[in-house]
């Protein structure tokens, strides 16, 4: 999957293995990065093709980026790439579970 080019000094670092994260952010990691006085939450190639969030901070940010990702999901077409990667990510990882 294509992803955004960002300058590695604006990427925030997330704990992806923190258990208290929803599941969807755990597996899919999406970037977190600052633009400005924002925070900023991207799965995919930019914020018109891919998942985006923001907020005033990292946390607000990976909210936002929750709730636009579960629309997506609920919306979308089996010609969506992005949406395609997302349900085998996430398909992949529950069968880990069991």
């Amino acid at each position: 999957m294509e992803q955004m080019k960002i300058a590695a000094e604006k990427i925030v670092p997330i704990d992806f293995e923190a258990e208290e994260l929803p599941r969807e952010i755990r597996e899919l990691r999406p970037v977190v990065f600052r633009e400005e006085t924002s925070y900023w939450c991207l799965l995919g190639p930019d914020p018109h093709r891919g998942v985006f969030g923001n907020g005033e901070s990292p946390a607000e940010a990976l909210e936002d980026w929750l709730i636009n990702l579960r629309k997506r999901l609920k919306q979308s077409d089996e010609n969506d790439e992005l949406v395609n990667y997302i349900k085998d990510s996430l398909d992949a990882s529950n069968r880990d579970v069991w």
